[in-house]
Order: structure tokens, then sequence, then C-alpha cells
């Protein structure tokens, strides 16, 4: 039949299409195969995703402005693992790894078959492992979850790293590495070790250093150069030699880096500000990098300035310290303790924060607002002398009398009977709101107590930073904001929009504080500080009752710096006060600040020593003509004018009212109603009837006529308590 094939072209045809049909059911086959195998991969991956929970548990570190680290802190397995990008390391040290460990890192897919084969095969032939056949990526994946060398703990690396290549970039992968390559003890991590082995961060490494840290996560545990320097220098050698047989180094950089020495020790982890490092890592949890505002260097001449203060004479004593730039609020400085590590000091307490007794260091705001309600002037004239109501009997210092004084002096020698009755004046209540309205709350020693006379003495509780706060604002802008500890942080808005006190009275106080007498030694300093150039110190000092803390507070025109002595337990230092222990301490800082600027304050014109004016030539005068300042004019002493008077601190005996001078007999009146007194005496008491304003008047034989207005407030507690403050009256400077 025309057109039929012949039989042995018919069988030839039937064999091809059998064949075909078994390539086809073979491509089917193995199609399947794949898909189930991708299918099996894709569900594996999706039950068994990578598990990077090591990541998640790093060591926390604080660091000052320029990234040094100031403390590291160890993860709950006591491991120091910081983490590491490698944008943050040497670029030498990842081109050597890539080179000694794997090659074609840049273009496998995880594996690298080849690397593979050549192990295998000297395994084979040797009997025992000759070299690695893992890639960066299969270290990755064991490290991410460590497993006993077998072949099932191969075969799953494998596939972890085609994981991990899938979903994470190449660096990624390397940011792993970097975190998590041990380094022998405790050490994880390049910049863990950079640390710990050389004291630096890994972002600039010689080329010895860089050989070193690549090749000690091979055998991290036999390898160290502090335990085992010969292994560890013939394993640098080996890197070395290959580096620069693959021409990745030049033979200089060879014989150059045999040459530097190995590290024979892991240096302690830094330990800068460490009470501060504590408090920001306690309240930014999970945090892993935390960067302050610490200058490093300055923290570290700190720490060793106070290291031995005290002695072996006193080893119980401790020392806390901040400075604070001004113009920024930026904390440069920050010491809780004299000794992190001392016991017997209490070093571990951060005394910045703990509530003590203030001594002396609120006088100049006590004056300030004094100054500001025109009720005195630097040069108003006024009385060191006893007050004798049976009352409050603040003595000075040295138990003396001054006689009559000016506000200045009285504040530059820091005397206590005029500062309380400056105080009585200006009302201890209303200077406590005062303070309150503007960011400081004043704590008293017990539930229900108000503000009294012995605030100014330091009968109210106050830390540390909230003191140099406080001061910063005196010598800044008059508010009081909260200071900065955080590179890179929201300034938080002050307590108030308002200045606490006005710019003359700024430069009144700050005039006065500059001319304080200095401790022993820096004398010469304050001789030298109006030469061409200086930035003067005002500084004010103060010590708690019992001589249980030192305080010393300084500003310029760049920093202010606070200083607290004592021991954490509160017990008395005998002999310690703020001039003998703190105020060397705070002129020792000062030596050591880098000047920011070289304009002096605005008081460097000394514009408090001008004259008071007439109405406030004599404290508590309202009128100086003759008869007024004349030695027997007739005054009230006691109450000071516009006094606020709390009626629970009167009790059943009511108020004593005083009379200075006049010729007797004397008449008193309240309101214009006559008091029941004997005319001979200059006391009399006199008990309110309720809450309300009262005018006091007393009138002598010659006709003369004095005033005073006070008010009397219900009950009302204002603040909360404090421990350890005593309201006694010999506080001193």
């Amino acid at each position: 039949m025309r057109g039929s094939p012949a039989p042995g072209k018919m069988g030839k045809l039937k064999a091809i299409a059998t064949e075909n049909r078994k390539a086809t059911n073979l491509l089917a086959m193995l199609l399947g195969m794949g898909a189930v195998a991708v299918l099996s991969l894709w569900g594996l991956d999706r039950a068994f995703p990578p598990n990077l929970t090591r990541l998640d548990h790093i060591s926390a570190v604080v660091e000052g402005q320029n990234g040094q680290p100031l403390r590291m802190f160890s993860t709950e397995g006591g491991l120091l693992r910081l983490q590491t990008r490698v944008d943050g390391v040497d670029a030498k040290y990842l081109r050597f790894l890539k080179s000694y460990e794997d090659r074609r890192f840049d273009s496998h897919w995880g594996v690298d078959p080849a690397a593979l084969i050549r192990a295998s095969w000297q395994w084979l032939r040797a009997g025992h492992i000759v070299s690695g056949g893992s890639t960066l990526t299969m270290q990755v994946a064991r490290l991410l979850e460590p497993r006993d060398r077998t072949l099932v703990a191969k075969g799953i690396e494998i596939l972890r790293a085609l994981q991990l290549e899938w979903h994470y970039s190449k660096t990624d992968i390397l940011n792993m590495y970097v975190t998590l390559a041990p380094f022998g003890g405790r050490i994880e991590g390049v910049r863990s070790a950079a640390n710990v082995y050389f004291r630096k961060d890994p972002a600039h490494l010689t080329i010895a250093e860089a050989a070193l840290l690549t090749v000690l996560p091979q055998s991290p545990s036999t390898l160290r150069p502090d335990r085992f320097p010969t292994r560890a220098r013939a394993a640098r050698q080996k890197v070395l030699e290959r580096l620069l047989g693959q021409q990745v180094i030049t033979q200089a950089d060879y014989d150059e880096a045999i040459a530097e020495p190995l590290p024979d020790r892991q240096f302690p982890v830094p330990m800068l500000a460490p009470h501060l490092a504590e408090r920001l890592v306690a309240t930014h949890p999970g945090q892993g990098r935390i960067t302050t505002t610490i200058e490093p260097w300055l923290q570290a001449d700190i720490q060793k300035l106070v290291e031995y203060y005290g002695g072996r004479n006193m080893p119980q004593r401790s020392v806390a310290l901040m400075v604070v730039e001004n113009k920024t609020g930026k904390v440069r400085a920050h010491l809780g303790s004299r000794d992190y590590l001392d016991r017997a000091s209490h070093g571990f307490v951060d005394m910045t924060q703990a509530v003590r007794s203030p001594g002396s260091t609120l006088k100049p705001f006590i004056y300030a607002l004094s100054f500001d309600a025109q009720q005195t002037h630097p040069q108003t004239l006024i009385w060191d002398r006893a007050i004798a109501d049976g009352g409050y009997r603040p003595a000075n210092f040295d138990h003396g009398e001054a006689g009559e004084v000016s506000i200045a002096d009285a504040l530059r020698f820091s005397l206590n009977i005029p500062a309380v009755k400056v105080l009585e004046r200006f009302g201890p209540i209303r200077f406590s709101e005062t303070m309150r309205h503007n960011g400081l709350d004043l704590r008293l020693p017990h539930d229900g107590d108000v503000p009294n006379l012995a605030i100014a003495l330091g009968g109210t509780g106050i830390r540390l930073d909230e003191m140099t706060q406080l001061y910063r604002a005196l010598a800044t802008d008059r508010k009081n904001c909260p200071l900065t500890y955080l590179q890179g942080e929201t300034a938080q808005p002050c307590a108030s929009r308002q200045e606490m006190f006005s710019r003359q009275t700024q430069n009144w106080i700050t005039g006065i504080l500059q001319h304080t007498p200095r401790p022993e030694g820096y004398r010469a300093q304050a001789a030298r500080s109006g030469g061409q150039g200086a930035v003067p110190i005002a500084f004010k000092t103060g010590t708690s009752y019992g001589y249980r803390d030192a305080w010393a507070f300084g500003y310029n025109a760049d920093y202010t710096v606070g200083v607290w002595v004592g021991r954490a337990s509160g017990e008395p230092v005998n002999g310690q006060t703020g001039l003998n222990s703190a105020a060397p301490l705070l002129f020792s800082v000062f030596e050591k600040l880098p000047p920011l600027s070289r304009s002096l304050p605005a008081a460097s014109a000394n514009d408090w020593q001008n004259s008071a004016p007439v109405g406030l030539k004599y404290f508590g005068v309202k009128h100086a003509d003759p008869v007024l300042v004349a030695a027997n004019a007739l005054d009230i002493e006691f109450p000071a004018d516009d006094s606020v008077f709390m009626a629970s601190s009167l009790g059943p005996r009511g108020l004593v009212l005083r009379a200075r001078n006049g010729e007797r007999p004397l008449v008193w009146m309240v309101n214009g109603v006559p008091l029941p007194s004997d005319p001979w005496q200059r006391n009399v008491r006199w008990q309110p009837e309720g809450p309300g304003f009262y005018d006091i008047t007393v009138l002598d034989k010659n006709g003369v006529v004095r005033h005073r207005q006070v008010t009397i407030r219900a009950n009302a507690p204002l603040v909360s308590p404090i421990r350890q403050i005593s309201l006694t009256s010999s506080s001193t400077k």
C-alpha cells in the first residue's frame, strides 16, 4: 500500500515514541519530586523559621557622647555579647575574614559545594578532619543554634544556611557573625573582643589585630592570647601567611604584623559613670546601645581625682559629683560615689539621687527672692544678732555675732541669723511654694509638716542632681529646666515658663558668690580670676547639721558643678564642712574643664556693690529718716512685715510680739484693738482669733508708731516627707 512505512521503520518509530514517553515520565517525575522537595522545604521553612533568639540576648552598653563605652553589662547567661554591625568594623577585618574563611561568600547561596567536596576528600584520605567546609553562613547557623559536631548536625546547618540566605542579605548574615562569634571565655562578638583584648572599638584595627580576630573563633578556648600565647601567635601567623599568599597584604604589611606583640591579658570592661549607666539601662530595657552626653575623658579624670579621696583615714567617706554644660544642660560628668565597688563607703549607692539636708546652699535663692520682692538689697544693713523670742533660735556656725552687716556679706560669709530673718520676712511657706512652682519640692521630715524657718539652714531634703540643676538655672536663664543625659534627647520643658527672679537679681547673686572666700590652697586662683580672659567662679558651700553632709556648688560662664561629700549611711564626719571638704574638689574639677567661651558673666560689673536705695538701707525699716535709724528708735523686731504663719504652728501660747528701742511705756494694738500687756515690757503674747490678715501696731511714750502686717493661714500639708533631716539651728557653712 502506497505511503505505508516499512515494518522496520515502524519499529524504530515505536521505540522512539516509547523513549519519549519514558523521558517525559522521568521529567514529570523529576519535576514532581522537585515540586515535592520545594513544597517540603517551603513547609519546613514555615514550620521552622530561622531561630534568632540568641541575637535578642545581647549585652547593654552605655556609651559616652563620642561612642566610647562607659560601662558594659553581661547578658543573663553571664556573656559579654555586644551588638556589632559591619559598618562599625574595620574593613580590613572583613576582607581578611572572607579571604581566610569563605572566599566565595559574596557569590554562593549559603553552601560552597567545592569547599564541601574538598573537605570531604581530605577527611577520607587522612582519616580525620583536615579543613572545614563550612561557609560563614553555615557558621552563623551553628552560632544561632549550637549543636554537637555530627553529620546530622552538619546537614541541619546546610539547610539552615540555605534558609538564612533566602531570608537575609549578605550584610545581615555578617552582622549576625560579628555579633555572635566566640573569642574566648565569656567574650562573644567582634566589638566585645576588640574592647577586651585591645581596649578599643573594632572600627580601627591594625593588620595583626584583624588577623588575630579572624582566627580566634576557630578554637576560642585554646587560642586565647592571654592564656596560650604560643598557639595564638602561630594561628595569627598562619592567617597572615595565607593573606600574603593570596596577595591580600604586602610583604611589608606581613613583616609589621608579625612583629606586633600579642595582647597578654583581657582588659577589664570600663566602669565610667557606673551609677548613671545602671539607671539608664533600667529605664531603657532591651536597648542594646545607649549613648549619653558624658565626656569619657573628663569622667575618667574626675573618677581618678576622687578615687583616693579620704584615704586610709576616712575609708567610709563617699563623694558624689556632677558637671553640667550651662548652654545645653547636658551632663558631662556624673559620679554617684567615690568607688562603685568599695563596700566600706557603700559605693554602690548613687548619692546623686539621695535625699539629704542641703545645709546653707538654699541661701542664695532666699536672698534672690527677697531682692525681687524689694524687701532687701545687697547693701541693706541687717543685724547679725541672736533672735530671742523663745521660739526658733538659730546660731551662726562659730556661735558668734557679726553685728550690723550688709546682706551681701551675710551671704558671702554664710551667716545663719540674717538668712533666717530674711526668710522670716519673705515667708517660709511663700518660699517653699515659689520653689515648688519652679520645679523644686522641698521635702520635710514628717507628713503634715509645714515649711518653717529651718529651711534656711538645711531643714529640708534635696538631691544633688536637683540642686545642681537649680544652680545651673542661676548661671543661665533663671529657669529650672531638666538636665539632659542622653545624646540626641529632646529637651524637656522647663518647670515654669517664668524666670525665678530678674536678671538684675541674678547679677547681684552671681557677683556676691564670685567674692565668697575660697578654701585654703585656692585663694591664689581668686586673685588671678580678674585677669585678662579669666572666667570667675561663683560658688556656695553648705554643711548639714552634725557634719553629715558637705556641699559645694559653683558655676562660671560655661559649666555648673555640684559636689557632695559625706557618708552614705548618714553618720556624722567630725569636722567636715562644705568649705574644707567639698569646695577643694569643686575647684579641682573646674581646673580640668576646657573653656567653651571667653565671655564673662554679666555680674562682672559688680553692681551689687552699689548703695541700697533709701527705703532699703536698713532691714525692716520702710522709711529711713534720722529718727528711725537713731540708736533708740522704736521698731518691731518680731514679726517681720508680711510674715505668714500657720495656725497649727502657734499653739496655745500664741505669737510673741517683740519691740526694740523706743521709750516706754509701750502700747500694743492688733487691728486697732489694744492688747492687754505690761507697758514696761517690750514683749507681749498674742493669740490670733483665726485665719486672716492682721495689722500689728506698737506706740511708745513719744508717739512714735510702728506697724507690721501678718497673715495667719489654716493648716494644710504641702510637701512630702524625707528621712534623716534635722530642723536644728546650727547649720554650718
